[in-house]
């Protein structure tokens, strides 16, 4: 859709001219919906985030500015919305519940499989400490398995940009994690069960 004539639909949409905003969803529900895929991967969480950005931008139409393309509004909003999920989000009582459900190889002790834990629980609270837009390219690159083309359209900034923060951040999340590591002393044998 050309610029000038979105941003005519999006002035008759905040005057509550229902059939513009008909228009305003059905000219940009598609690539909407495709970038909230690529975001969360999955199609519940992509209908939720879709939804939530048109009710956030549908609620501020009165107070946009006629900068830029009207999509580029809308896949700002749905990354935000994600990054605010994220940042909601405690990934260490998920990484806890996951490996607590696992079970253990022949080889593993206890102890290992604590230690185990430790260090991702570590790992994901140094992620949890990065600032929101590193650490959503870290989460894109790593848990979503996205290239970095794929994370600088998403979080609209240069692939230098993602590269310099994945770099940046794998430091900050390794010294972190060691510090974290540090703090905290592993289990001994009578702190985890087993017999003296």
């Amino acid at each position: 859709m050309p610029e000038a004539l979105a941003w005519d639909i999006v002035k008759r949409a905040a005057r509550g001219d229902a059939d513009a905003r008909r228009d305003l969803v059905e000219t940009t529900i598609d690539d909407l919906w495709r970038l909230a895929m690529r975001l969360v991967r999955r199609e519940d969480d992509a209908d939720t985030i879709v939804q939530e950005t048109y009710t956030r931008v549908f609620g501020a139409l009165d107070r946009l500015q006629p900068t830029g393309r009207f999509e580029g509004y809308l896949a700002r909003t749905a990354t935000n919305l994600v990054l605010e999920r994220w940042r909601r989000r405690r990934p260490t009582a998920e990484v806890t519940e996951t490996l607590a459900a696992r079970t253990l190889e022949p080889w593993q002790t206890v102890a290992d499989a604590e230690d185990d834990r430790r260090r991702l629980a570590a790992v994901w609270a140094a992620v949890h400490e990065l600032k929101p837009q590193p650490r959503a390219a870290v989460l894109l690159f790593y848990a979503h398995n996205q290239s970095c083309d794929a994370i600088s359209r998403i979080l609209d900034v240069p692939n230098g940009t993602v590269k310099t923060w994945l770099h940046r951040s794998r430091n900050q999340v390794r010294e972190r994690a060691q510090a974290i590591l540090r703090e905290e002393p592993a289990l001994g044998p009578t702190q985890i069960g087993e017999p003296r």
